[in-house]
């Protein structure tokens, strides 16, 4: 298990289609102490993303290279395609004070977990308000087909059974209020690490009086 001592690790996962995405970019912006873990994709950019910005693309033979290299914290496959999150951002988001955001599914939560203190970390998991909604949703995206989208739904189905090995559950029904509960629960976390802080600095200080 990795001890090093890390800044708040906040993982957001939640099925395809049910804003996990979308909740990131906020929070990114409404949040000035979060920064987020880009991911190393092997599957190809699609129009509207930005390499270095939405993942960094790479072809499969480098991202193998990459995990021979043990560069990666966790690594997924999701419907053919590979998924990495670096150790690097980690490390860049510690130097720079920042609690680092993951955008990552259940697989990806679990394994971080396993190497890393379950203190330092604050994950929540995004359910859709119905499966019926989540269907609707992948429709609007207008990015897979029929059949792409039921072998969606059926995995989305699996992955939602997982939701009790998060530290929180949320249903998406609201994207602007979901982002504010994950704001103050960020935030309630901070303020009983501050608190923490002092509180030790006032034990120090009564015991070494005494």
């Amino acid at each position: 298990m990795n001890t090093e001592k890390t800044n708040k690790l906040i993982i957001i996962s939640s099925p395809s289609g049910a804003g996990k995405t979308t909740l990131c970019k906020l929070l990114i912006k409404k949040m000035t102490n979060l920064t987020i873990s880009i991911s190393y994709t092997s599957r190809n950019k699609r129009l509207n993303e930005i390499d270095g910005k939405d993942y960094f693309f790479v072809s499969l033979s480098e991202f193998n290279k990459l995990i021979k290299k043990n560069f990666f914290i966790e690594t997924a496959k999701n419907f053919n395609n590979y998924y990495g999150s670096p150790y690097k951002n980690i490390v860049n988001a510690n130097k720079n004070k920042k609690y680092l955001l993951f955008d990552i599914d259940w697989k990806g939560a679990r394994k971080i977990r396993k190497n890393y203190k379950r203190e330092n970390i604050i994950d929540f998991f995004i359910l859709p308000p119905s499966k019926t909604e989540l269907k609707k949703r992948l429709i609007k995206r207008g990015r897979d087909n029929s059949k792409e989208i039921d072998l969606r739904l059926s995995y989305a189905i699996n992955e939602m059974k997982h939701y009790n090995e998060y530290k929180y559950v949320l249903i998406n029904e609201n994207v602007k209020n979901t982002v504010n509960d994950i704001k103050k629960i960020i935030e309630y976390h901070n303020l009983i690490d501050e608190n923490n802080i002092l509180l030790n600095k006032k034990l120090k200080k009564i015991i070494n009086i005494q």
